[in-house]
């Protein structure tokens, strides 16, 4: 038998999940819903995460059993391109995996040091590389 106050958390849950369905879903709206729904988090969790590329939503999840439910469920619903980037950015790494392993095996990863060392060698890429740069760009800018 659950407690009362597992029976309310899910009640709240549930509550917060139906007021979400309201939630703007454009990804310039959840970035705004995230830093007001999660400022506090943000500024204890995730100062010194760079924004862009959902790097605060992806940190706020890291920390989702420190943060509050209201921010928690307000970054999951933000999240929800995340894994596609995620996987799109697996495919070019794949794509350039060659590359990367020539030219930028000693550069650290993170902070698009991977990108940047591509970049500098663009002229010596392999054709399949050096074409999918732009979209590389693209997703990290994201």
């Amino acid at each position: 038998m659950k407690s009362r106050t597992e029976v309310f958390a899910r009640l709240a849950f549930v509550a917060a999940l139906a007021a979400a369905l309201c939630l703007p879903t454009t990804a310039q709206a959840q970035s705004r819903t995230v830093a007001v729904d999660c400022a506090g988090e943000l500024k204890t969790f995730c100062s010194k995460v760079r924004p862009g590329g959902n790097r605060l939503v992806a940190c706020l999840i890291a920390f989702e059993d420190k943060v509050s439910p209201r921010c928690r469920l307000t970054a999951y619903l933000a999240s929800g391109t995340l894994g596609n980037r995620m996987k799109e950015l697996q495919s070019m790494a794949k794509i350039c995996s060659s590359d990367i392993l020539q030219y930028c095996s000693k550069v650290p990863p993170g902070g698009g040091r991977i990108y940047d060392c591509l970049k500098s060698n663009k002229a010596t890429l392999t054709d399949e590389c050096r074409e999918g740069m732009p979209r590389f760009e693209v997703l990290l800018k994201q």
